[in-house]
């Protein structure tokens, strides 16, 4: 996890994004290949806004600073702002502070590892990998893109092509990761990442209720008929000969898939696109090239919109066609016209994906609060109202790093190893199957005896040496506080719910802690019920 900057480093970036407003650099942004893209678009706002009227229904009113900066801190950076952070940014009496804390996140060293660990999860899933699927150079691929601002379209097209070693080139490793039964998994992952098409079920018979035909699942399989893999010996520091890494190649073979149809007929495919388009089959051409050409084009408009659906989707809860990966005639997107124009503006920044979310980021809907109204309740679709979306297991996990200092607690000698420790239990007391926690995760038994009583949440409320607890009454002691147990309330607020508490809490845990002879005992309760509250536990 990236450590935050001192409280002068960070007052001096704020002056620095409040100098860049000031000349204008709000206006337009420009992109990974130097045009000048808008870095916001109002008909975001004025599509939306024809959809409640249609519907003869209002918005929800605007979110409050702590509830959008926790909300812009998870989204981007993968955990909740510190006390810190939190104080600097509610203390700030900028009018456009939250375009310049949007700019101040995307510059943040976490981005690119918050968007990084979310493709991991996307691409090969949390479970057990296959032996040669190295993890952790995929996770770090993805990250150098996501730091270099890389277009998409170049990103997707790597991912989809990438050949050589797994070692070198983590983008192997999502090929590698689904190469079994002769790349059906492949097939259909691909297409439902990026073109958010799901045609699996295509791979038996024609779907039952849209036009695709079991022939365009294997015309797709067709492109990667010449994948081969192989593992490479290497020797370690012992002198031992072991297995190094696998290189992934193409080879020239038959350029067709063999499927049998419901009837017991056997029929052969050969490469083509969904939309027919068909490439030769001999000569030098790598089918997964081809294949990669085609899903990117410009002019394919399902890629553009696949991937605009997606982080609006990871921003707002709800993708405009939901579920993300589930396109077609059967499945409508509410906001027809603003997914193609919003594409379309996408791809003419040259698929940019800082700048879309500079754009999703600034709408009327994402600022607005989660909180819903009598009137707007029941809706899932508007976008009147934000969702509530539950942290995945890494967003928890850090957060609670974040918040509490636990790893820290009780010295740094093994630290690396009790936070390594920590997340392995996190993910495999949270994992499924497909790696949907962000959506479709709501709480487990695990999850909540994890939260109550696991290693933790001990260190992080026990008020060891070096835990923000215990950092925090220092502080208020050597300050000479006239009231310490209640400084120590307002940073334990910060800290866990990126807010002071309200006069009516601070009323309340006043007359509670008259029941308590030991201050510190008091102060233990009170962040251990902030850290287990669903505050805490949702991004709102």
């Amino acid at each position: 996890m990236t450590f935050r900057p001192s409280p002068a480093q960070h007052f001096l970036v704020w002056a620095l994004f409040a100098v860049s407003l000031a000349m204008g650099t709000t206006a337009t942004a420009q992109s990974p290949g130097g045009r000048q893209v808008p870095s916001r678009l109002d008909f975001i706002d004025t599509m939306i806004q024809e959809g409640w009227t249609s519907a003869n229904t209002q918005p929800s009113k605007r979110a409050d600073e702590p509830e959008f900066l926790r909300r812009a801190y998870l989204d981007l950076l993968g955990r909740i702002p510190t006390a810190q952070e939190a104080a600097a940014y509610l203390d700030n009496k900028d009018k456009d502070k939250r375009l310049k804390l949007i700019e101040y996140l995307l510059a943040d060293p976490d981005y690119p590892k918050n968007m990084a660990n979310l493709w991991t999860v996307t691409l090969i899933g949390r479970g057990r990998q296959e032996r040669e699927v190295d993890r952790a150079a995929l996770t770090a691929w993805l990250r150098r893109q996501f730091a270099e601002n890389r277009p998409w379209n170049e990103t997707a097209v790597t991912l989809i092509t990438a050949k050589g070693s797994n070692k070198e080139n983590g983008a192997v490793n999502y090929t590698l990761a689904h190469m079994e039964n002769g790349a059906v998994p492949l097939t259909s992952l691909t297409t439902r990442v990026f073109l958010g098409q799901q045609i699996q079920c295509t791979q038996c018979h024609d779907h039952p209720s849209n036009d695709w035909k079991q022939e365009q699942f294997w015309g797709i399989n067709a492109f990667y008929k010449g994948v081969r893999r192989k593992t490479v010996r290497g020797v370690d520091a012992t002198g031992k000969e072991v297995d190094d890494h696998t290189e992934l190649y193409d080879e020239p073979t038959d350029a067709y898939a063999r499927f049998e149809r419901k009837n017991g007929e056997v029929r052969i495919a050969f490469p083509a696109f969904l939309d027919g388009r068909k490439v030769k089959t001999d000569g030098d051409v790598t089918r997964r090239d081809e294949l990669g050409k085609f899903i990117t084009a410009d002019t394919n408009r399902e890629f553009a919109q696949a991937i605009v659906n997606r982080v609006w989707a990871h921003l707002m809860g709800r993708g405009i066609v939901h579920p993300v990966d589930d396109f077609g005639p059967h499945n409508p997107p509410s906001h027809p016209e603003l997914l193609e124009k919003l594409a379309a503006e996408f791809v003419s920044a040259g698929y940019d994906v800082k700048t879309l979310i500079r754009w999703i980021t600034s709408s009327q809907a994402y600022n607005l609060t989660s909180q819903a109204t009598p009137q707007n309740e029941k809706d899932e679709a508007l976008f009147t109202h934000m969702s509530l979306k539950p942290m995945n297991p890494e967003q928890l996990f850090d957060s609670l790093l974040v918040a509490t200092a636990a790893h820290q607690a009780g010295g740094s000698a093994d630290m690396d190893r009790r936070r390594d420790q920590w997340l392995r239990q996190f993910v495999f007391a949270f994992g499924n199957d497909e790696g949907e926690e962000g959506t479709s995760f709501q709480g487990t038994i695990p999850q909540a005896l994890m939260m109550m009583n696991g290693e933790l949440m001990s260190n992080a409320t026990g008020g060891k040496a070096g835990s923000f607890l215990a950092k925090t009454l220092e502080e208020a002691q050597l300050k000479q506080r006239r009231s310490p147990e209640m400084y120590a309330l307002n940073r334990l607020y910060l800290a866990a719910l990126s807010r002071p508490p309200s006069k009516d809490e601070l009323t309340k845990l006043q007359r509670a802690s008259t029941n308590y002879s030991d201050p510190i005992a008091f102060l233990q309760d009170v962040f251990w019920a902030l850290l287990n509250s669903n505050e805490f536990i949702l991004n709102h």
